[in-house]
């Protein structure tokens, strides 16, 4: 799509000139036929086809004009006419054509019969126009001219394009002078190719160029509501296309077959062009009178009110028209032509486009042709200043000292004030624009001030702050807001700053659209701009938003290749939309912008790195520091743990609190979550434990006191997953709890056994619920059993293949090594551990504690 769309800007570029010039010539050949071919000589008569007597057809003079030319020549109604130059008439194609010899002001003799007196007189002849032919030519050459400036100014714009099609239609419309085939020679008759071309073009354009109006008119001067849906541009034209379509199909069977004589079916066609015409010049028409009511600025009123009045004028002169044809005597097209005159008018309608896009600066012209003729004219006339000034030195310099040197002090001269040369223009340039464009020249100023300051603000609101004080301050820009980045997604715009919209929006781009749009852009060489006609396919359904709230161009925020925001502008202060040298000036400094906030984010997020790896490191001195120092002396157990953290730390913690030489509880936890706050509620956690792992109190109350004291404190997204055991060397047993943390496990003789009482999470419910799910069981211990409280750390840790090392791998481990010593057996899990994980971040902590009875 990027390629296609590409290209097509490329081909556009290279075409506009060609095909204008090629229209022109059509335009021209137009013009030509007009003034020179269905020009006719006109005698201010009316020569009405008779039958005689005898059955013959004679023409008889009819609506003979008084005081015309015939009537001085002593012609009056009802006298036949004979002869013309002493041609006999038998057929009035043949007396046009005669007469249509004679130049403007010159005398035919006519021969004519006053009842059986033959009379010869001498008539002057006067040249009649085809004002409709003129009328439309005129009304196609000047909107293709003003459309072929316009387009060539900007290729890419939506209403520019819109705007030339319509003057390439009118230009193919009015091909419709090239079909006279009555009482004129035409040079194209010869070549029925050039005909067939002309016939189609003037179908294309007749059912073509009210849907192109129409078009035009519901996004010039404002956008419509109805062109927000998507359907409505694809039936502007599939309608018009169907039509073409059928209409030359019917022509094809009825008219070029010759089936039906033109004079018969032409007629009914010409009713379907007018139809279609006179529909598009009311909807568009409507639609303009619409658009400048709802234009509540005068100032923007102002700058359509010409083409409001102009096309006011053009379908009152089409309306004339169409009226005075069907009204007036058909004698009346020669004894006072002047009733057709004002179909001239259609053409007032290009031309108040004309007045109104140089003086206005509508659709991005009048600014950069302005531009363009001045600065060309300064510089160049610096430059004749400054050659002269060489020339002269050069000359002087050579007849004082010879002219021996003259080609080496002539190159001295010119380097010279080549230097100087490129200073000066710039500062009469500088002149110039603060001369002729003191608002860009404003612009200027305060945007290169703006794009020195901008790096130098510290922190993101005061750079937002800063930018929107610059364009809605200084600029007094009507409309202007700043979308960023929402965090951690790529296709999520949040408005940050707004001046004049409606309302704080958020709003999706189509990434695959927006990728494509850069590489068209980059790809001509234009500057990164989002004009109005790109706005659906980039914002989607946020589109009629940027239109209902009149955003009229957006300017993306890119640092490289990211783009992090956008900055949204409505008009200028001057009413006009922001064109040429004003787009690489807010480019330009919208790339300042963009930096700035990049830098201030990386500022930021560095200052919350250091932040975060401090609390990190915090929590991991908290975490370590609740771990037990030494392993208690408990008879007949060989007892050993660890905790090992994870980069990120956890939330696991375990305890061993001895009650007396033979009673030992064993605690195991697990903090949802990680950071610093989770290792201060296992702070928490240790203390609690510590404060009722008494004689008085079992694994399961001590679990359930633990929630009582928790469950309203702790935040409802964090949760704490235990297990506790109490070993009772001297009975041989111990008792065992758990609350939604692992098993335990029991090596006994050759044989695992998991331990599994029920029991939900502490904090995950209040008391009533959560001591009803907690279990606790009694387990009768044997001499050489190995018991293993461990935390998902070990049988979730994955290796690069994220395959899980599992319970499985865990108590094979646990039973080849259950001969061996607590401490040895502890670090084979660990070992093996870390053979599995290989080059796999450690992605938990990893706590184990094994106890053996000996």
């Amino acid at each position: 799509m990027s390629n296609s769309s590409s290209l097509i800007s490329k081909i556009r570029q290279k075409t506009i000139i060609p095909v204008s010039v090629a229209l022109s010539v059509v335009f021209l050949l137009q013009l030509y036929f007009v003034f020179e071919v269905s020009i006719l000589s006109n005698d201010e008569c009316i020569w009405q086809p008779t039958k005689s007597e005898s059955g013959k057809l004679k023409y008889v003079f009819r609506d003979v004009k008084q005081d015309g030319v015939t009537w001085n020549a002593g012609i009056r109604d009802d006298d036949t006419l004979q002869k013309i130059n002493n041609v006999k008439i038998n057929d009035a194609k043949v007396a046009q054509l005669e007469l249509n010899k004679v130049a403007s002001g010159d005398s035919a003799v006519y021969e004519f019969s006053r009842g059986k007196e033959i009379i010869q007189t001498k008539v002057e002849v006067k040249k009649l126009v085809n004002f409709g032919g003129l009328a439309f030519a005129l009304f196609g050459g000047i909107w293709l001219l003003i459309g072929a400036i316009v387009l060539s100014v900007k290729p890419d714009g939506n209403t520019q394009v819109i705007f030339f099609r319509i003057g390439a239609t009118l230009v193919l419309l009015s091909c419709f002078n090239f079909l006279i085939d009555g009482f004129n020679e035409n040079p194209f008759s010869k070549y029925w190719q050039i005909k067939l071309f002309a016939d189609l073009a003037y179908t294309f354009g007749s059912v073509f160029i009210g849907f192109l109006l129409i078009h035009f008119f519901w996004i010039f001067p404002q956008r419509l509501k109805i062109m927000s849906f998507k359907w409505t541009k694809r039936i502007l034209y599939l309608i018009p296309t169907c039509i073409f379509m059928c209409v030359i199909i019917l022509r094809i069977i009825f008219l070029y077959s010759g089936k039906i004589p033109p004079q018969k079916i032409l007629p009914k066609f010409e009713v379907i062009n007018l139809i279609l015409i006179s529909l598009g010049i009311v909807v568009s028409l409507t639609s303009l009178f619409i658009n400048y009511y709802n234009i509540k600025s005068k100032t923007e009123r102002n700058t359509i009110f010409m083409i409001l009045i102009g096309y006011s004028i053009t379908a009152a002169s089409f309306l004339y028209n169409f009226i005075v044809s069907s009204t007036l005597n058909p004698s009346m097209r020669f004894n006072s032509p002047e009733f057709f005159m004002p179909i001239i008018l259609i053409s007032i309608l290009p031309l108040a486009f004309g007045y109104s896009i140089f003086k206005y600066s509508l659709m991005d012209i009048s600014e950069v042709v302005k531009t363009t003729i001045i600065y060309g004219l300064a510089t160049i006339t610096v430059a004749a200043i400054y050659f002269l000034v060489i020339y002269l030195i050069g000359q002087t310099v050579s007849n004082a000292i010879g002219t021996d040197y003259q080609a080496i002090i002539a190159g001295a001269v010119f380097i010279i004030f080549a230097f100087v040369f490129q200073s000066t223009k710039d500062k009469f340039q500088e002149t110039l624009t603060k001369r002729f464009y003191p608002e860009q020249f404003a612009y200027q100023k305060v945007l290169l001030r703006f794009s020195k300051e901008v790096p130098s603000v510290i922190g993101l609101e005061n750079i937002l702050k800063s930018t929107s004080q610059t364009f809605i301050e200084s600029l007094k820009i009507n409309k202007f807001a700043i979308a960023l980045r929402i965090k951690n997604e790529q296709r999520k715009f949040k408005l940050h700053s707004n001046f004049g919209l409606t309302e704080n929006f958020h709003f999706d781009i189509n990434i695959e659209a927006f990728a494509k749009f850069l590489l068209m852009k980059n790809d001509l060489n234009m500057p990164i701009v989002i004009e109005e006609n790109e706005f659906e396919n980039i914002f989607q359904d946020k589109a009629g938003l940027l239109f209902e709230n009149k955003i009229f161009t957006v300017i993306p925020l890119q640092v490289q290749s990211k783009i992090i925001g956008f900055l949204l502008f409505g008009l200028k202060y001057s009413g006009s939309k922001f064109v040429g040298q004003d787009l690489e000036l807010l480019t330009a400094a919208a790339n300042q912008v963009a930096y700035a906030i990049e830098n201030a984010r990386l500022y930021e997020s560095e200052k919350e790195k250091l932040v975060l790896e401090r609390d990190l490191e915090n929590a991991k001195q908290i975490q370590l520091s609740l771990l037990p120092k030494t392993f208690p002396k408990i008879k007949s157990t060989d007892i050993y743990g660890t905790m090992i953290p994870a980069m990120q730390v956890g939330g696991d913690y375990f305890d061993l609190i001895k009650i007396s030489d033979s009673k030992l509880f064993i605690v195991i936890g697990d903090v949802s979550g990680k950071g610093l706050s989770a290792s201060l509620y296992m702070s928490k956690l240790q203390t609690m434990f510590q404060m009722y792992s008494n004689k008085e109190y079992s694994p399961k109350e001590i679990l359930c006191k633990l929630n009582e004291n928790i469950f309203q404190k702790i935040e409802r997204n964090w949760f704490i997953t235990s297990s506790i055991g109490l070993i009772d060397t001297e009975k041989k047993v111990i008792v065992f709890s758990r609350a939604g943390h692992t098993p335990l496990s029991i090596i006994s003789h050759g044989q695992v056994r998991e331990i599994k009482p029920g029991g939900i999470g502490i904090g995950l419910e209040n008391s009533e619920i959560f001591d009803k799910s907690i279990e606790e069981v009694s387990i009768t211990l044997l001499k050489d059993d190995v018991l293993a409280f461990y935390s998902d750390g070990i049988s979730e840790a994955m290796n690069e293949e994220f395959e899980l090392f599992g319970v499985e791998r865990l108590h094979n481990i646990l039973l080849k090594n259950s001969h061996n010593t607590s401490k040895y057996i502890l670090d084979e899990v660990l070992s093996n551990m870390t053979k599995f994980r290989g080059n796999a971040l450690q992605n938990d902590d990893i706590t184990l504690v094994l106890v053996k009875l000996v």
